[in-house]
């Protein structure tokens, strides 16, 4: 078990300056169950360097007392277990003394969230009294936003619960809802929307919605139960109702399209003209199937928080809806109004449109809030009528070239992006919206970069705050540019939200950050929060411990695990491309609108390519990956990537675009400072003096086109990251889900052990004989299992199944190469997958055993496979005598069995047998007193006549004086070893008479044993000897071996590729079964101090030894398959000799 954790010094190092607080990540790695007090002397040593033992806290050098705290608890160091909460990844320990103390809830009036902005995600709980909201640090809610004054507005919370808010003579001013607020107090009710500078503030209830379920797994993760179908993905919201279609009535209210949708009542406190108290939510309200935020998100009315859809366009493909809106008629049940309204809309009216992640306008808050609009909008599944869907590329209507990605209004709920306060909310809970998107989900892949006010549908103003988002599977790929605070910003925002709304079972987050024009430390500090996050653990095969690249070497590894990827998904498509080409862009039109990208053209009937089932990898690269190799890989993955669900966001830092700095200007020094910048689908780019806006443009052939859309940049703060990302470390989903996709491929290893890829590192007869009974109920393969496993492959373990892809194998390598080995471990292999009464083994060493080979252990060739159960036979072609016996035995062997199945196939017998057995045999009259077995009047000839047949009967009385089943007919494989020496012995070799009585009973088996049951696997010199051979000509699984290299870092023997009849080559590396088991040596706890850039590095690796008079791998498992099977009491097949 490893866990990451940070330990805390309040009162710092004695060599740092006094008060200044040291803190320290480290690694902790431990068995499961080891108490706390075996790691706090090495946590304190961590923190506190070599002048620990010298502070007078308690603490002693040399492993005295340690006193560690999570937050204000003291943890016992005998009771508390690592990996049990709260000593779980990412978990934060003071060392002496109590961290600072954490925000107190009790008595809490309400919330305050920063939902919108440069300095975005805050989450403030107004206990009540008046709360500073300035840039100002001495501000009660500062916020780093350059446009809001140093004190900006005031917040004041009576204690009746109601909220206000006043202006404080800031520069730039403070709206409410779109409403202008001076220096006397305006209530800020519930849900509205507090605009200053550049940032939107919500006021929210003090209570959230239930957290999800969570079970520690002792070994630091906490394992986390997704809601009902956001695991998959897949929308469960109610569809949008059938488009009505065109209506001259404007009386009929909109509503009426909808009859079913629940009208649910609510209460606020102190009365319901109180427009500013907060309300109450009701018993048993809930969210909808992706979750929403918390309760109340939508001003409190649970009815809204039903509705989907509310207004097309926005989160969707590139396009701007442009169709005019239906006006709506009159609502019967507006009503309320706000104490800020300045004047009134006429009746029977609709001003202004809410949507998603803004608040409504004052217009519509004032005709009966949220509900009432929810309820004209036919309960806000749809999208307006005669709003369709479009094509999402389709720029027909455009006045040149609409923007690409444009905050239009929106076609989903509110909720569907989800504010970065929501985010943070969502992890600390963890909350129902957690990992609630997958491949099916509509939203996957997009991410929320700003917000925009919007033209209102019926044109009666500006919507505020509406999201602008950009969605990765649509687009490609991303790119970002700006001044690097503000970028770094925007980065965390956009890397929050896929980890917050992606499993990590369903995403996968790569970060290349190797650009040499800074520093590692400035590297590693900015970016070091993100190695919390449980989405960058390799978890197919890489090789490092966390998927990130500092440096160029490690920065090579990434791209060539994506590269790796992206060529599997070429070659299971059943196609590929070419070596990448610029000219390959998406093309432009004439009317200047960008089609769609060329990895997104149909390369067929269905489209394939676009409908990636995941996992996704998003790779994030930060200005010049590398050297030129990993650029040309970059450029490539930022190409074709999507096609494997590959994505690139790229960062490029430049000047904001202003004035003096032209979008165009600002473009060229993005693609200057990061080539890949020019490849991604649509930019957005930060401009203003302060960097506080972006502009969101689509990218053709000749750059970005038309004049984008502007909107105030969405970015959080490093504290807010590190505490969001903290909060993901320890959880994992709950293991459901989880093996949905396919394994990536890796490289194979150096060498492979058998049991390990077998599943079998610990072989007991218990599991081996849930692997019988798992092959007993097999349908598919009747007449016992014939799967062997070589080792281990780029995918997982590699195997053969003989009865299925073979018949025969046939092994071909230079002498070294690791023919023998592989031979053993596939005996091995046969054995554990089947029982010795429905499977022999037959073993034949084809050369004499006291030459030929350089070991003590090579000499004894396949004679250590003697101890398994289901080896009948071993002989060695040194004896003549015993040669013509096994050719004669064998040859019988074959006959019985043609004689047995008759015309019927293996398979085919058995599987007459399987349906014999479930059938109720005829009865059979009692023989007559005194009669004689077989005589007509005992086998009931005298009533009956025996019907005619053309079958020639053998043994017709042994037949019909049966009366048992008797033994089953058990699949038999033959290995051979050195069958190059059976076809052209040696001059003098003993065995050279009776070779060719052997080969030409191995040729009968080639001919006849796929019908009877019986296999081939045999092994040779690659002369080419054996490719004119009855055995090379039926061989249709084929095996190469690779002749072994010297040198410490070259593979082991036994690299080899697996020809299949189909086609297919597998490279794979044979797993030993004779080597000693390892020494198993007690793992101390450790502690040691986590170096972040050095983290995408290969894990060191202790060296395993093996015992030197242990027992091997095989007596091992051939111990655990004899007592397997006197357990089920398996009749052993009968020898050949």
């Amino acid at each position: 078990m490893q866990i990451r954790l940070t330990v805390v010094d309040p009162l710092g190092s004695p060599s740092e300056p006094r008060g200044r607080a040291a803190a320290c990540d480290v690694l902790v790695t431990a068995p499961a169950g080891t108490a706390l007090a075996a790691v706090a002397a090495g946590l304190a040593s961590a923190v506190g360097g070599e002048g620990a033992g010298q502070h007078d806290r308690g603490r002693e050098l040399g492993g005295g007392p340690v006193v560690l705290y999570a937050g204000a608890e003291r943890l016992d160091g005998q009771r508390c277990t690592l990996g049990e909460p709260p000593l779980t990844d990412g978990a934060v320990l003071s060392l002496g003394c109590p961290a600072e103390p954490g925000p107190d809830v009790d008595g809490v009036a309400a919330q305050l969230h920063v939902v919108a902005g440069p300095d975005a995600g805050g989450v403030h709980l107004l206990h009540g009294g008046r709360i500073d909201i300035g840039r100002s640090a001495d501000a009660d809610v500062p916020l780093d936003d350059p446009d809001v004054s140093r004190l900006h507005c005031a917040v004041t919370v009576t204690p009746e619960g109601r909220v206000s808010v006043t202006d404080l003579g800031s520069t730039n001013g403070t709206t409410l809802d779109g409403a202008h607020v001076g220096t006397r107090p305006v209530r800020f009710g519930q849900g509205a929307l507090l605009r200053v500078g550049e940032s939107a503030l919500r006021l929210a209830p003090p209570d959230g919605t239930d957290p999800l379920g969570t079970t520690p797994d002792g070994e630091g993760h906490v394992r986390v139960t997704t809601a009902t179908g956001t695991a998959t993905g897949t929308d469960t919201r109610p569809k949008p109702p059938a488009d009505p279609g065109p209506s001259s009535s404007s009386a009929a209210p909109a509503a009426s399209a909808a009859p079913s949708a629940p009208v649910v009542p609510h209460t606020r406190v102190g009365g319901a003209s109180g427009a500013g108290a907060l309300p109450v939510p009701p018993a048993g309200d809930t969210h909808h199937g992706f979750g929403a935020a918390e309760w109340g998100a939508s001003d409190g009315v649970p009815e809204a928080q039903e509705h989907g859809p509310v207004v097309p366009g926005q989160g969707r493909a590139p396009r701007i809806e442009n169709r005019p809106a239906r006006p709506s008629g009159p609502d019967p049940s507006a009503g309320g109004a706000t104490a800020h309204a300045s004047a009134r809309p006429e009746p029977g009216t609709r001003k202004g449109t809410p949507t998603r992640g803004t608040d409504i306008s004052p217009e519509v808050r004032r005709r009966g809030g949220i509900g009432a609009w929810a309820r004209r909008l036919t309960g806000g599944r749809g999208e307006l009528p005669g709003a369709g869907p479009g094509d999402p590329y389709d720029t027909d209507g455009d006045d040149g070239a609409a923007e690409f990605l444009a905050a239009s209004l929106p076609t989903r709920a509110p909720e569907s992006w989800p504010d970065p306060a929501t985010l943070l909310l969502t992890a600390l809970g963890p909350g129902p919206r957690l990992w609630e998107r997958g491949p099916g989900h509509p939203e996957t892949l997009t991410v929320r970069l700003g917000t925009a006010d919007r033209a209102a549908p019926d044109g009666s103003g500006l919507v505020p705050a509406v999201p602008v988002t950009a969605g990765l599977r649509e687009v490609g790929s991303l790119g970002l540019a700006g001044p690097r605070t503000r970028l770094a910003g925007l980065a965390r925002s956009v890397v929050a939200q896929l980890a917050a709304l992606h499993s990590p079972d369903a995403l996968d987050i790569v970060l290349i950050s190797a650009d040499r024009s800074r520093t590692v430390e400035e590297r590693t500090t900015e970016w070091s929060w993100l190695g919390w996050l449980p989405h960058l653990r390799p978890t197919h095969g890489q090789d490092c411990r966390l998927l990130l690249a500092y440096d160029r070497e490690q920065a090579t590894a990434r791209t060539d695990e994506l590269l790796r990827r992206l060529e599997d998904h070429l070659t299971e498509a059943g196609g590929t491309r070419g070596a990448y080409d610029k000219a390959d862009r998406a093309p432009v039109d004439a009317r200047g609108g960008a089609r769609r990208p060329s990895w997104a053209r149909d390369e067929g009937p269905t489209g394939a390519d676009r409908d990636f089932e995941g996992p996704f990898t998003v790779l994030v690269v930060d200005g010049d990956p590398g050297g030129a190799d990993v650029r040309e890989a970059v450029l490539r993955l930022t190409h074709e990537g999507p096609r494997a669900g590959i994505h690139v966001v790229c960062l490029a830092e430049t000047a904001s675009a202003s004035p003096s700095s032209p979008v165009t200007e600002t473009y060229e020094a993005a693609c200057a400072a990061s080539p890949a910048f020019r490849e991604c689908g649509a930019v957005a780019l930060l401009s203003g003096d302060v960097a506080t806006a972006l502009r969101l443009m689509r990218v053709g052939s000749s750059g970005p086109v038309g004049h984008g859309t502007v909107a105030a940049v969405d970015a959080v703060s490093p504290a807010w990251a590190e505490r969001f990302a903290r909060a993901l470390a320890p959880l994992r989903t709950d293991g459901t889900h989880a093996d949905r996709h396919a394994r990536v491929s890796a490289p194979l290893p150096q060498a492979a052990r058998l049991l390990d890829e077998l599943g079998l590192a610990r072989a007991t007869p218990a599991s081996l004989m849930a692997r019988w009974a798992d092959a007993a109920d097999d349908t598919e393969a009747l007449g016992g299992r014939g799967r062997a496993v070589l080792g281990a492959g780029p995918r997982g373990p590699v195997a053969v199944d003989l009865p299925a892809e073979g018949p025969h194998l046939l092994i071909e390598g230079p002498p070294g190469s690791g023919r023998t080995e592989l031979l053993r471990a596939i005996a091995a292999s046969l054995a554990a997958a089947e029982r010795p009464d429905r499977l022999g083994i037959v073993l034949m060493d084809g050369r004499d055993s006291t030459g030929g080979h350089g070991t003590a252990q090579g000499a004894e060739g396949l004679r250590v496979c003697t101890d398994l159960p289901h080896v009948t036979t071993h002989l060695t072609a040194n004896d003549p005598v015993r040669m013509r016996e096994f050719a004669q035995s064998l040859s019988a062997e074959l006959k019985r069995r043609a004689e047995l199945l008759g015309r019927l196939g293996f398979a085919e017998w058995h599987t007459r047998g399987e349906v014999s057995g479930r059938m109720v045999a005829q009865r059979t009259p009692k023989p007559a007193p005194g009669a004689k077995p077989g005589s007509a009047s005992s086998s009931g000839a005298a009533d009956l006549d025996t019907p005619p047949s053309s079958t020639l009967r053998l043994r017709p009385a042994a037949a019909r004086e049966r009366t048992d089943p008797g033994p089953p007919l058990a699949r038999l494989v033959v290995i051979i070893d050195d069958l190059d020496a059976l076809l052209s012995p040696a001059l003098g070799s003993p065995g050279r008479p009776a070779a060719g009585s052997v080969v030409r009973a191995l040729e009968a088996v080639a001919r006849e044993g796929d019908r009877l049951g019986v296999h081939l696997v045999a092994a040779a010199a690659d002369d080419g000897r054996t490719a004119s051979t009855e055995l090379g000509r039926a061989a249709s699984l084929r095996i190469a071996l690779d002749p072994v290299s010297p040198g410490a870092d070259e593979p082991a023997p036994g690299r080899g590729r697996l020809s299949t009849p189909d086609g297919r080559l597998t490279p794979f590396q044979a797993g030993r079964v004779t080597g000693r088991i390892p020494r198993t040596a007690t793992l101390r706890p450790t502690v040691v101090p986590l170096e972040w850039h050095r983290m995408g590095d290969p894990p060191a690796r202790r060296p395993v030894r093996e015992l030197g008079n242990g027992p091997t791998d095989l007596a091992l498992l051939a111990s655990a398959l004899e007592r397997a099977a006197r357990s089920v009491a398996a009749v052993e097949v009968p020898s050949l000799l």
